[in-house]
């Protein structure tokens, strides 16, 4: 088996596409640690076998979610094949195929494993153990103990399951011995079985027998029980027609004292509608004013507001004009602008004669500084005799400069107390000023309040007097606003109508009365006022009642029709419901139904009934202990059945016991067997390969067919590995995994020349490395191929291929063939 090239898609670190191709011969893999190294091999099991270290959800590369894809290219006996394997879909299908020379030989998974096994001549398990081969396992023929050598060893060789199946046999004939035993103890007597069935099954015989018996009885009861009750269902129907007839009686009786009962209570309606008439009559000369008696209401209550809101507001006294204080305002205001000016001016003066003491005194001081033979600052001349009148000159411009400063401050005090006297008169005028302004304008608003009231007052009865001469008919002749004048001759009412007439005018009293109350609400105040607003309410009130007590009247009336109508429909109905009742009374005379006999054959029916009961009852349990009898018997015919049952299983056991234990011997001594004959082969096999590994350095490799141990015969003495140096211990172990794949391959008669070693240089220094190197070269006559990984770059110069694993961003790797 040649591996010619590798394809992935999408698979774990290489997401990218990666088609590699892969030449004969001893190639290096390398690369950093964590790479994907390791990640190449798992592509070649993963196509080939659907081998993986996770389950196949982890597969595909983080966070794609495209297919993805392996092919394994190989060469083989002439002949070039290529394997697929794809994932697809949210659900991580698997699909695989195989393909021979370009033509598909395969397709689906397991028609793919099994092809390529009968290609390859191994499984899956057979090819990693004969093709790969890691540094773990070649450290451990030489340091770990002779246990665990020989675990690791027969695992490679595929031996540990024969010993499974050994265990497994063991076991299960020590259960079924137990088993045996076991039962043998609990295995009940047949014979004692079979006489106690028979006699379950007599006892069944016999109480079927009496349950017949039992259930003739029961049906002579029941048809005489039959006759019994027929008879009383004769009975029974009369019976039910007769109450029927009862019945529908009673409902023509209710229904005829219904209809005269709703007779008397419609007549008792209509003399009470009668009455209704009369009060309507009376109700109505009262209910019709109130239209005109409600708008009449509104017109005194408006009147008696105005005249209560005009009451309420007082006017005061009217107090003076403010002419007189605004004149003094004036004059205080003239006097406390003259006063300021006149301080205002002092303050200047003031201010120059300080300026002027200033000035005088810093002349002095110069002059003060001078002497008799200076000269002038002025004219420039020697001051000679002149000096002593400059300086009195000097001295004398400085008090006097200070003499008119104080002058000026007396004036300005006096000038300050004038002001601040016509400051406090003007302030006092202006007092005396705003409270006269205040006081009139206070009058003012009242007056004008009292006179918008009062008008509203006379808004309101001039309305009162408008609508009393509308309703009167003829204008003027009502009461004035003076109150003079009378009603219209006659005595007019406000509505027109006479005091006599039919009852619509405002009051009984007609105009004349009405007109006497404008008078005295015209004169009046606010109290004449509310207490017409009052008596209008009353009488208001009075009306409305009355208005609605004509409308439920009215109402009440319209019943009078219906009433009359139904009263005839109701006696029409009571007439045919007296006729009915006399008819149903003759025939309930005419069927002559006796309750005595109806009773007699209902007591003779439940005697029949009671003994048929009875003896149905008896003929149950009769059947019951029928049943039970025969299924103790059918219990006794099981019990029997599988005590023979048992008998036959424990002759089973006994015979397979045997058997499991014969198994389980000859699984043991086959696997001795294998065991025996592989030892002094690989021990061949591994001692012609080191001859070859170190140019027959050494006399002898000897593999212990035990233990595994592996010893080295130098000048006819045998040691073991721990005499030696690191290299010979490391080509030592070669040979033995070599040799142990070899095997592998002739177990499963297949030829594969492919071998692969994962990270055999890890702990070897450069000496060793280099013994290692020359090992592997000369190992290239026994395999077409030898994959080598390592993590060492140094590798690749030394080596004739070699390919390199690199790292990408994001955790991603992509690899490359160098050429030699």
């Amino acid at each position: 088996m040649l591996l010619t090239r590798l394809y992935l898609r999408n698979f774990r670190v290489y997401e990218d596409e990666l088609d590699l191709e892969l030449p004969p011969g001893l190639v290096g893999v390398f690369g950093p640690n964590g790479s994907g190294k390791s990640t190449l091999l798992e592509a070649i099991l993963w196509t080939l076998w659907g081998r993986s270290r996770t389950s196949k959800d982890e597969i595909r590369s983080a966070g794609v979610g495209g297919d993805c894809v392996t092919e394994v290219e190989f060469e083989h006996e002439g002949h070039l094949y290529l394997a697929r394997r794809t994932l697809a879909g949210a659900a991580s299908t698997v699909r695989a195929e195989a393909h021979c020379d370009g033509l598909i030989m395969s397709g689906g998974v397991r028609d793919t494993a099994r092809y390529l096994h009968s290609v390859l001549g191994m499984d899956d398990g057979a090819f990693r153990a004969s093709v790969f081969a890691e540094q773990k396992q070649l450290a451990a023929f030489s340091e770990q103990a002779p246990g665990e050598r020989r675990r690791l060893v027969l695992q490679l060789l595929g031996i540990t399951p024969l010993d499974a199946a050994r265990d497994a046999a063991r076991r299960d004939a020590k259960a079924t011995a137990d088993q045996h035993k076991h039962l043998h103890g609990l295995l009940p007597d047949v014979d004692a079985l079979a006489v106690s069935a028979d006699d379950a099954d007599a006892r069944a015989g016999a109480a079927e027998e009496a349950a017949a018996g039992e259930e003739a009885a029961a049906g002579a009861a029941a048809s005489r029980a039959a006759v019994a009750a027929e008879s009383l269902r004769h009975l029974d129907a009369r019976r039910q027609e007769w109450d029927g007839l009862v019945i529908e009686g009673r409902a023509a009786k209710a229904e005829l004292d219904g209809a005269v009962a709703a007779a008397a209570a419609l007549e008792a309606e209509l003399a009470s509608l009668t009455a209704v008439a009369a009060e309507l009559a009376r109700l109505e000369p009262t209910a019709a004013g109130l239209a005109t008696s409600e708008a009449r209401l509104a017109l005194v209550e408006a009147l008696a507001a105005a005249a209560t809101a005009c009451d309420a507001i007082g006017v005061p006294p009217e107090p003076p004009p403010p002419d007189a204080a605004a004149q003094e305002h004036r004059a205080a205001t003239e006097a406390v602008e003259i006063a300021r000016g006149r301080l205002n001016e002092i303050d200047g003066q003031r201010q120059a004669a300080r300026a002027e003491v200033v000035r005088a005194r810093e002349q002095a001081e110069r002059s003060a500084s001078l002497s008799p033979g200076a000269d002038c600052p002025l004219c420039g001349q020697a001051l000679g005799p002149a000096f002593e009148r400059v300086q009195a000159h000097r001295r004398a411009e400085v008090v006097d400069a200070e003499a008119r400063v104080e002058v000026l401050d007396a004036a300005r005090v006096a000038a300050a107390s004038v002001a601040d006297r016509a400051g406090a008169a003007l302030a006092d005028a202006q007092a005396r000023l705003e409270a006269a302004r205040t006081a009139r304008d206070s009058w003012e608003r009242a007056a004008t309040r009292r006179a918008e009231a009062q008008a509203a007052r006379d808004r309101a009865l001039d309305a009162l007097f408008a609508a009393h001469a509308a309703q009167a008919g003829v204008a003027g002749t009502g009461p004035g606003r003076d109150g003079a004048g009378q009603g219209e001759e006659g005595g007019r009412g406000v509505d027109g109508h006479g005091a006599g007439g039919d009852g619509a005018g405002v009051d009984s009293a007609g105009g004349g009365e009405m007109a006497v109350e404008l008078t005295e609400l015209a004169g009046g105040g606010a109290a004449e006022a509310v207490e017409a607003r009052e008596r209008w309410r009353s009488r208001v009130v009075e009306q409305r009642a009355a208005a609605a007590a004509v409308e439920r009247l009215r109402g009440r009336l319209e019943r009078r029709p219906a009433a009359s109508a139904a009263l005839t429909a109701m006696l029409e109905r009571a007439a045919g419901a007296e006729a009915r009742v006399a008819a149903l009374r003759d025939k309930v005379r005419d069927l002559g139904f006796d309750r005595g006999a109806l009773e007699r054959a209902r007591a003779a029916s439940d005697e029949a009934g009671s003994l048929a009961g009875a003896a149905d009852v008896a003929a149950r349990a009769a059947r019951v202990r029928a049943a039970e009898e025969r299924a103790r018997a059918s219990g006794e015919a099981q019990r029997l059945a599988d005590a023979r049952a048992q008998h036959a299983q424990l002759a089973r056991l006994e015979i397979d016991a045997r058997h499991l234990t014969r198994l389980a011997e000859l699984l043991s001594a086959f696997r001795n067997t294998v065991v025996s004959t592989v030892g002094p082969r690989l021990a061949v096999q591994a001692a012609e390969l080191f001859g070859e590994l170190t140019d027959h350095e050494y006399d002898q490799l000897s593999v212990d067919p035990e233990t595994f141990e592996i010893q080295i015969s130098d000048a006819g003495r045998t040691y073991g590995l721990d005499r030696f140096s690191g290299s010979e211990v490391d080509l030592a172990n070669l040979a033995l995994r070599v040799a142990i794949s070899e095997h592998v391959r002739f177990q499963s008669g297949g030829s594969v020349g492919l071998l692969v070693l994962d990270e055999v240089f890890g702990p070897l220094d450069e000496d060793r490395k280099g013994r290692m190197l020359l090992a592997l070269e000369r190992l290239r006559g026994r395999f077409r191929q030898i994959l080598v990984v390592t993590h060492s770059g140094d590798i690749k110069e030394q080596l004739p291929n070699a390919v390199e694993v690199l790292k990408l961003p994001g955790r991603r790797a992509t690899a490359r063939l160098l050429n030699p």
